[in-house]
Parts: C-alpha cells; sequence; structure tokens
C-alpha cells in the first residue's frame, strides 16, 4: 500500500455511498423534478416495481434516486387506496368524459378482463396528472428546504457572517436596546460589510462617532492582526462598547471629536456622524481625519446627499433619533452636498470615489472612499 494512503473498510465505503447518494444532484431545481418524477412513479399501478423504475428513471434524467424513491412512497399503504382511486377517477375522465361506474347493475354486463383493462387504463392515464400534482406540492417544500439549506451554507463560508455572529453574541450582556440595535444595524445597513471587504489583512482602524463600536469589532473579528480605535461622546453607548471589546484590540473612548486627535491610522472611517455639527465643523473633523491617515490608506465617509433621493426621509430619521435620545446632539442634522465633501478630501491630497450606500433606513445615503496616495520613495 502506498505511504500516505490509507484502505477504508466496508463500513467507510458503505457510508461514502450513502452520502454520494444522498447529495447528487442535490440543487434545489433538481430536488423539485426528482420529486414530481417520483411521485408520478408512485402513483403507477407497478406496485413491486416502483424501486427499479426509481432508479433507472433517476439515472436517465440525472436525479437524486434518493429524493425520486423517496417521493415516490406517496403510495404507502394508508394513502395508497385514496390516491389510486384518484388516479382512476381523473383518467376515467379524460378518456371518457366521466369517473368510472361501478354500479353492481352495470357490472354484470361487463367483461370482467375488459374491466380491468379500463380500470388500468385509467390509473395509467390518471397517474402522471394526480401524481404530477402531489409531487408538485412536495417539490416546493424540498426545495424550499434546499435552498434554506444552501443559504445556512453560505452564511456559514461567509467570514463576515461569521464575524457577525461573534460581535451580536458580545453584546448579550448588553439591555434589550442596544442589543437589539446592533443585530438589525448590521443586517440592514451596507456600510459594514462594504468597508470590511476594503481593509486589508494587517490595518490600524481609527472609527469617529463609533457609537456600540460595531465597525471596530467586526473589522477585529475579520483578522488577526488588526486593531481598532473607536470615539464617541455617549457615555452609555461607549460603556457597552468598551465591555463588548473586552480581550481584543480595540480601544474605545469617550471624546468629543470635535476636538478629538485621532491617532495615525491606515484607515479611518465616518459614519453617520458629519451631519449633526456646522459646516466649518465638518470641515476642521475632515482636516484632522485627513492628517491621520497614512500613505495609501483609506478615509471613508458615508453621508445623506443633501436634496437627494431620499434625503427628506434620512433627515427625519435622524432628527427622531436625536429626539428619543438616541443620539446625542446639539444641533439639527444638516446635510452638506456630497459634491463639497468630495472637493474638501480633494484638496487634501485624496483620490475620491462616491458610491451608493443606502440601505433600507437611509435610502439617500453614499459612501466616499477617500484614498491617500502611497508616498514615493526620495534619493
Amino acid at each position: 500500500m502506498a505511504a500516505g494512503t490509507e484502505r477504508r473498510g466496508p463500513i467507510d465505503r458503505a457510508r461514502a455511498w450513502i452520502s454520494s447518494l444522498a447529495h447528487e444532484h442535490a440543487s434545489p431545481a433538481r430536488l423539485f423534478a426528482a420529486c414530481v418524477v417520483g411521485a408520478i412513479v408512485g402513483s403507477t399501478p407497478f406496485f413491486g416495481f416502483h424501486l427499479p423504475l426509481c432508479i433507472g428513471v433517476a439515472m436517465l434524467l440525472r436525479l437524486n434516486r434518493v429524493a425520486v424513491y423517496g417521493a415516490a412512497n406517496v403510495s404507502i399503504p394508508p394513502v395508497a387506496p385514496f390516491l389510486a382511486f384518484a388516479c382512476i377517477e381523473v383518467g376515467s375522465f379524460v378518456l371518457h368524459g366521466r369517473g368510472t361506474t361501478l354500479a353492481v347493475e352495470s357490472l354484470r354486463h361487463v367483461s370482467p378482463w375488459r374491466l380491468a383493462g379500463d380500470v388500468f387504463l385509467s390509473w395509467i392515464v390518471g397517474a402522471p396528472l394526480v401524481g404530477g400534482a402531489v409531487g408538485v406540492v412536495l417539490g416546493v417544500v424540498v426545495a424550499q428546504a434546499a435552498r434554506a439549506r444552501d443559504a445556512r451554507k453560505a452564511v456559514a463560508a461567509d467570514p463576515f457572517e461569521q464575524a457577525v455572529r461573534e460581535t451580536v453574541a458580545r453584546f448579550a450582556f448588553a439591555k434589550p436596546g442596544h442589543r437589539h440595535y446592533v443585530r438589525f444595524k448590521i443586517r440592514l445597513d451596507p456600510v459594514y460589510r462594504a468597508i470590511c471587504a476594503e481593509l486589508p489583512d494587517r490595518v490600524e482602524l481609527v472609527e469617529l462617532g463609533c457609537g456600540l463600536g460595531i465597525l471596530p469589532l467586526l473589522c477585529v473579528a475579520l483578522g488577526t492582526r488588526r486593531s481598532a480605535v473607536g470615539v464617541d461622546w455617549d457615555e452609555a453607548k461607549v460603556a457597552d462598547a468598551r465591555r463588548a471589546a473586552e480581550g481584543l484590540p480595540i480601544t474605545i473612548e469617550r471624546a468629543d471629536m470635535r476636538t478629538w486627535e485621532p491617532p495615525p491610522c491606515d484607515a479611518l472611517a465616518i459614519i453617520d456622524v458629519l451631519h449633526y455639527f456646522d459646516d466649518d465643523t465638518q470641515a476642521a473633523i475632515l482636516s484632522r481625519a485627513a492628517s491621520a491617515v497614512r500613505p495609501g490608506g483609506t478615509l471613508f465617509v458615508r453621508e445623506g446627499e443633501a436634496g437627494g433621493r431620499g434625503s427628506a426621509w434620512t433627515r427625519a430619521v435622524e432628527r427622531l433619533a436625536v429626539a428619543v435620545g438616541w443620539n446625542r446632539s446639539d444641533a439639527r442634522p444638516r446635510f452638506r452636498p456630497i459634491a463639497a465633501i468630495v472637493a474638501s478630501l480633494e484638496g487634501l491630497g485624496f483620490a475620491c470615489e462616491v458610491v451608493p450606500m443606502a440601505g433600507r433606513l437611509h435610502p439617500g445615503n453614499v459612501l466616499v472612499r477617500a484614498r491617500r496616495a502611497t508616498a514615493r520613495a526620495t534619493g
């Protein structure tokens, strides 16, 4: 036996064979077709031959053999008489325009062989119709289950989804308001996935107005060589963010971002925050943020477009958040034209790209990705 190979015993081979049967041609569409075909075969009068018929048809049509035979078992004993009667009645109606006549007086004038032939033929004709209808119902249920299975596999294989679950779990201690906000905010707002997808494997991230620290937590969960700093002036959110980040290379500071100096970093994010300040303050915040981004780094700014699609709704949502005390602000939200933000960043040496980043809660939002050029070597 060659080195590095293992000889599998009969039990292992049997398990592998059963697994291959269960997973062959297992897409939702093919499983739907397998259920329809199996139910039709199971509705036919060929009792005792359903298994070989199912295997043969499944191999011919490249369908899942287990699903075909499973669906053929619609003809199990408690159901078989009713299924047979339905097939015969439907087939008779198709052939003769009426149901079968089994009255005693009528049977006296009919040869038993002819009666058997008529019933058999009606059964054969009705089986695809009745069995097909039953198979469609089974197929829809099985296909939906297969889609749910595929979705679970996709989630399990998606690093971002794994980071989401880890981040949500870190807020198990929090009050319902913060705990549910984290869960739904991550799911409804595409900005987190978009920013995390842009970050390199090794990065130092800073977020101004980090709130509960969702972005820093996601960032660090997605890489072992990542660290993050977040700043916010909401004491309750900062306290929960710090507790959620325990044991991670994340620092959450309570400070006023209008005067706070961000440390040097590879990426800096300002998400839905600038509109709480006047134009001069916004410009000052952007200037300090830009100075902190290292050459080759990225500055992310997500804001609502003034007067753009959904801007009225976005303003209403932000004002409501302030009114109920969820967000703290001394002024009403003030949205600047995105072109003005882009112009400010380009004047600071960044190359900007604007992409839609609305999500379900803020239909007028866009994300500005501003990249600082890599420093050129001199000498």
